[in-house]
C-alpha cells in the first residue's frame, strides 16, 4: 500500500519545523536555565512533524531528527540538558537517542506506538531523574 503523498502546506510546515530547530536556537536555549521542553521528531514523517507542532504549542522546542543521531543525541541531553523530552521517531532511533539520554541521567518511558505503518513510530518521554 502506497503512503499518501504530503500537501505543500505539510511540507512547509516540515522546513519552518526543521528550521525553528536549527543549532542557533539549541544554543540559545543551552544558555537558559532550565533548558525548555524538547520535541524530537522524525521530519520525513507527517504524523511526526504534526505531533511537534502540537508540542510547540505548549511551549516545547521542536528538533527533527536529522544528519548524525550519536552527535545530534550528545548535544541534546549532554551539552542543552533539557527537562524533558517528548518524542516521535522510529524504532531504531528510539533505542539510540533513549540510551543517550538515559547515559546523561534521564528517565526514559516508551509510550505508544504511532500510527501502524511500513514505518511504525513509537512515541517516548525522557525526563530528567
Amino acid at each position: 500500500m502506497r503512503q499518501p503523498q504530503p500537501d505543500r502546506r505539510t511540507v512547509l510546515l516540515g522546513s519552518a519545523l526543521a528550521a525553528g530547530a536549527a543549532s542557533p536556537a539549541l544554543a540559545r536555549a543551552a544558555g537558559a536555565v532550565g533548558a525548555p521542553a524538547l520535541a524530537l521528531f522524525e521530519p520525513s514523517r507527517p504524523e511526526a512533524r504534526a505531533f511537534a507542532e502540537g508540542r510547540r504549542a505548549s511551549g516545547a522546542l521542536p528538533v527533527a531528527l536529522t544528519g548524525d543521531r550519536v552527535r545530534l543525541a550528545r548535544r541534546l541531553f549532554g551539552q542543552l540538558r533539557p527537562r524533558s523530552a517528548a518524542a516521535m521517531t522510529g524504532y531504531a532511533d528510539f533505542l539510540l537517542l533513549a540510551e543517550a539520554a538515559r547515559e546523561h541521567g534521564y528517565r526514559t518511558r516508551l509510550l505508544d506506538r504511532a500510527p501502524a505503518g511500513a514505518l511504525t513510530l513509537f512515541v517516548w518521554t525522557a525526563e530528567k531523574a
